[in-house]
């Protein structure tokens, strides 16, 4: 195996630094590019979305029956908005049950691990 001089070491190094430097480069001009792509799609997108601007009308009150409605009725009047509208599947409308068994011990102990100062 032939040796290598100080020299050939240190031109190799500086070839291998400038090549990781153009590859970064590259790689930072297409995710650039990537990203002013999606952002113009986005825009065009919301553009098209935009509903027409609507005259401005003053802030209307509840009436007095909207007033004392249960917020159960109200979840259960969106669900069936929702579900009429198909825009998506409503599975459960509720609090959420605590999880016990390991999930449980598991997520406590990730969280704990947030904390700093233990």
């Amino acid at each position: 195996m032939p040796t290598q001089g100080l020299g050939d070491v240190i031109a190799t190094s500086f070839f291998a630094y400038g090549l990781m430097a153009v590859i970064a480069m590259a790689t930072a001009g297409f995710v650039a590019a990537l990203v002013a792509g999606l952002a113009a799609m986005g825009r065009r997108v919301g553009a098209a979305a935009v509903p027409a601007p609507v005259a401005a009308r003053p802030p209307t009150v509840a009436p007095e029956a909207a007033r004392g409605l249960d917020p159960a009725v109200v979840a259960a009047i969106a669900a069936a908005v929702q579900a009429v509208s198909g825009a998506g599947r409503i599975v459960y409308i509720g609090e959420t049950q605590p999880m016990g068994g390991w999930t449980g011990e598991v997520r406590q102990r990730h969280h704990g691990s947030h904390h700093p100062h233990q």
